[in-house]
């Protein structure tokens, strides 16, 4: 990287040196469709061969860029840019196939790694190996057989609304042990939006912190159905991401079914049938024989998450949402007996430095501790 400074009276501005490698890299990795990688290409003057500044952008310009494109800033003064780690994924996408891993998608991938990986290897919550991992895993069981194991392990009660049903379900499975995040992009801003395109929902299976990730921009009732669904993964111990994608296909297809019959008993259901329209019902009654095998299942979906955009609110009371009760009670422990520095603790919880101690308070006067 070379500096170059270029002053006008007592004003020095700051232009930094990128290499063209690097820019290539920003177009290659970018989860922006192709018009808007050529819009971007054309607003910035100093990606014009013809402007004198070519290559050569301020800091700020620069940060624009890397923001508006989706990419770490870091990465485009590097000499050498890290080889991209491959990644198989065939989880729960918006279409239902295999999901294209895209930087925001893998950010979130290693984001969850890494809280697993701390809760598991030194919270002291995960000190025994779960017995419920696979309890559901012969080849013998039917969509009935998982059904009933779901249902000895978890209520399906009624609530006024999905966001009861969501929170109390994934409070029943926080009491099995299982770790339940979600998020809707990457970091700690909002400038790299995670997609439904791109992800819905994925676990990674670990004996002792299996973890549940949920896109957090879906709407509260496909995140019911994306919980359990995950959830039964775990109960068959199939892995989504490093599965054979065949495999996966067959798999997803399977538990789709178990989640939906689980969701919407089939007495209770084939006289509401006509009443909705909803993808996850529509799955359900592929499964009863109610509509025709035929149907493009991928064209429906359960609600436009147009209406579910981020409106702002209490960024405090966000960063518990995001986070596992049991993970923060095991977190706010560390912290407070010295064993987690303050630093560590933040980026573990996912908020700023400064905005750690009213989140641990708040979820102390808040929270029940698991």
């Amino acid at each position: 990287m070379g500096l170059l400074a270029k002053g006008e009276q007592s004003l020095v501005l700051t232009r930094v040196e990128v290499q063209q490698k690097n820019i290539d890299w920003a177009f290659g990795e970018t989860d922006l469709s192709q018009a808007k990688q050529d819009q971007l290409r054309a607003t910035f003057n100093w990606l014009q061969e013809s402007d004198r500044n070519y290559l050569n952008p301020t800091v700020k310009q620069l940060g624009n860029f890397a923001s508006r494109m989706h990419v770490p800033f870091g990465n485009l003064l590097l000499r050498k840019i890290p080889e991209t780690e491959p990644i198989q994924l065939a989880f729960r996408t918006k279409a239902n196939v295999p999901a294209q891993v895209s930087l925001n998608t893998r950010a979130v991938i290693y984001e969850m790694l890494r809280k697993q990986a701390w809760f598991k290897t030194e919270s002291g919550y995960a000190d025994s190996e779960l017995s419920l991992i696979g309890v559901a895993a012969s080849p013998r069981y039917s969509v009935d057989d998982v059904v009933t194991k779901v249902g000895s392990l978890l209520t399906l009660r009624h609530f006024g609304s999905a966001r009861e049903l969501f929170n109390d379900l994934r409070m029943q499975i926080a009491r099995h042990k299982i770790l339940v995040m979600q998020k809707g992009g990457p970091g700690l801003g909002t400038n790299r939006p995670l997609q439904v395109e791109e992800v819905r929902a994925f676990v990674l299976l670990d004996g002792y912190a299996p973890l549940i990730f949920l896109n957090q921009k879906d709407s509260y009732m496909t995140r019911v159905f994306s919980l359990i669904h995950e959830f039964i993964h775990i109960l068959r111990g199939t892995d989504e991401l490093f599965a054979t994608i065949n495999h996966t296909l067959k798999e997803e297809r399977f538990i789709n079914e178990v989640t939906a019959s689980f969701l919407m008993p089939a007495e209770e259901f084939v006289t509401e049938f006509r009443a909705s329209g909803i993808r996850e019902v529509a799955i359900r009654a592929r499964h009863l024989g109610l509509i025709s095998d035929d149907l493009n299942l991928s064209e429906l979906d359960l609600e436009s998450t147009a209406s579910h955009k981020s409106v702002g609110g209490n960024p405090y009371y966000t960063a518990l949402s995001f986070n596992d009760n049991r993970y923060m009670t095991a977190l706010v422990k560390s912290q407070e007996n010295g064993t987690l520095p303050p630093t560590k603790a933040a980026a573990l919880l996912g908020v700023s430095t400064k905005m750690l101690d009213k989140t641990i308070r708040i979820f102390n006067e808040r929270e029940v501790r698991l």
